[in-house]
């Protein structure tokens, strides 16, 4: 019998420590189900300017590192960090996708997994309770962990559809 259980991560406030294992948990899930798609599934897109797995999984690292470092811990954001990412050429809300580096689904996992320490790392010692505000409202730190792992568990989910599509794309 399998048991499940998400473990609060160490080293931070234990409410925080228990959405970053949500936040693994979705990734693991999500990597799970996608399996091992080959580099051209990767950065296949259904239609021009479209989003491709790769697009995804760079778009998934871009915001957690917004929202952790530079949004919650107030950093600076790195130019080289903006560039390996493809920052300034997605265009989430206009539908504009960039076509990502041809690489095995390994070197996304393992940028992934890198940039999701550094992330975490950035919310060592916050309080999940301390507001923050925006122009239009105000919003707690918890609240910023919560919306970064439902935005996991939502490109995940696409992520695997795409390899789907791929797939199915291949037998027709």
């Amino acid at each position: 019998m399998k048991i499940y259980d998400v473990v609060p991560r160490a080293g931070l406030d234990p409410e925080l420590g228990l959405l970053i294992a949500a936040l693994d948990d979705s990734t693991r899930e999500w990597r799970s189900n996608l399996e091992l798609p080959p580099v051209e599934a990767i950065v296949y897109q259904p239609w021009p300017d479209a989003y491709s797995i790769g697009a995804l999984i760079l778009h998934m690292i871009d915001c957690e590192l917004h929202w952790f470092e530079g949004f919650v811990a107030k950093k600076r954001r790195k130019k080289a960090d903006s560039v390996l990412l493809l920052s300034d050429e997605v265009h989430q809300y206009g539908g504009r996708w960039p076509t990502p580096p041809a690489e095995p689904i390994e070197w996304y996992f393992d940028l992934q997994d890198r940039y999701r320490a550094r992330s975490v790392a950035a919310l060592v010692g916050e309080d999940p309770a301390r507001m923050i505000e925006r122009k239009n409202c105000s919003v707690s730190v918890r609240w910023v962990l919560a919306h970064v792992v439902e935005h996991d568990s939502y490109h995940g989910g696409q992520a695997v559809l795409l390899h789907e599509m791929w797939k199915a794309r291949r037998r027709a």
